[in-house]
């Protein structure tokens, strides 16, 4: 990436925020990485009238104390914003994470997460493309309009409402669930204080760039059916040519290294066995390509489904606890009744005009 690129990038997260004069503003960011950001990043916040009250360096650890907590919480009691840039390890320690939740949910404040580095995933065992081809895919993704996204979301949620959802592939998943009344969290890249106005749960506050995905927690209990991985990577164990069977919304799995990846549910505790999200991607500029195949930016890709296990809290589910699980299925068909959203990957003109 040159200056020009960095400028652009904050360029939209400027956009994004629409920050106005007084507004305070935290920053999260790796000095490892993503740096010549950050200069360009100053200049734009400055230039709104907002001004940067708070850094947090990443830090590789998972330790914890009160008295760190409290600073934390002090440091978010009068912010505005937070922006949370990439990292080598995107994360949060404890006493971070827990402070961001509690400010989320006091809808004190909106976040946007600038994360890059962190969002691309293999489509099955074939390699991930170089860094810097990834940052053209990432850099056109930040162009896609929020209005033509906020349309085909809300084309899709009236459609995923209507009758039972299912999604199959041609490798062996085929899973249906009901959406019920659960809220749709639509990822348009608008993380405006107008906008939050309408945020019914923490992810509306918890704004992506680049942008793109409609998500929502399912009622749990309602998926049944299986979903099939060539390779499966959750938090430490992998998994080959796996069947996730859903009976009333619990897995059970089958295939290599099934027993390994049960334990370590296992060990999670909470609802690491339970269905936990439907999502869709809707950003063209990222969806997967035939001659490089990878998923961008968490699954943000046109019709790239994610299906994951584990907490849903922050959706507006019933999930608690066990961490979070997800899976990308790159060529899926999805339907809602007798409707046809997406066909082998690629969504359809029900949602595309």
């Amino acid at each position: 990436m040159i200056q020009s690129d960095y400028e652009k990038c904050a360029r939209r997260i400027a956009g994004a925020l629409q920050l106005e004069p007084g507004e305070k503003v935290v920053i999260k960011l790796d000095p490892r990485v993503f740096m010549p950001l950050v200069p360009p990043l100053q200049n734009v916040i400055r230039a709104s009238g907002a001004h940067i009250s708070g850094v947090i360096l990443a830090e590789d650890t998972n330790a914890a104390s009160d008295g760190e907590l409290a600073s934390f919480r002090q440091l978010f009691k009068n912010a505005d914003v937070f922006i949370w840039l990439p990292e080598l390890r995107q994360g949060s320690r404890p006493a971070l994470e827990r402070a961001l939740v509690e400010w989320l949910d006091a809808r004190r404040g909106r976040a946007v997460h600038f994360h890059w580095h962190s969002g691309s995933y293999p489509v099955g065992v074939i390699e991930l493309p170089p860094q810097d081809f990834i940052d053209r895919i990432y850099l056109a993704g930040l162009d896609v309009n929020p209005a033509d996204l906020a349309r085909k979301h809300q084309q899709a949620i009236a459609l995923l409402r209507s009758a039972l959802v299912r999604v199959t592939s041609p490798e062996g998943t085929d899973i249906s669930f009901h959406i019920g009344d659960r809220p749709f969290c639509s990822q348009i890249g608008d993380a405006t204080r107008d906008r939050m106005q309408s945020a019914r749960t923490r992810v509306d506050r918890d704004i992506e760039l680049p942008a793109g995905v409609l998500r929502v927690a399912p009622v749990e209990a309602s998926a049944n059916g299986a979903v099939f991985l060539s390779v499966w990577r959750p938090i430490i164990t992998e998994g080959r040519n796996l069947y996730l069977r859903f009976v009333n919304g619990r897995v059970a799995i089958q295939g290599g290294n099934a027993d390994k990846i049960d334990q370590e549910l296992t060990a999670a505790g909470g609802d690491a066995h339970m269905f936990r999200e439907f999502a869709l991607g809707f950003n063209p500029a990222l969806e997967v390509l035939r001659e490089a195949p990878f998923i961008a930016y968490y699954g943000y890709g046109s019709g790239v489904v994610r299906l994951s296990l584990g907490d849903n809290e922050e959706m507006g589910g019933a999930n608690r606890g066990g961490g979070v699980y997800w899976n990308f299925i790159h060529n899926a068909t999805v339907t809602a009744g007798d409707r046809t959203l997406v066909k082998d990957g690629k969504l359809t003109a029900v949602v595309d005009t």
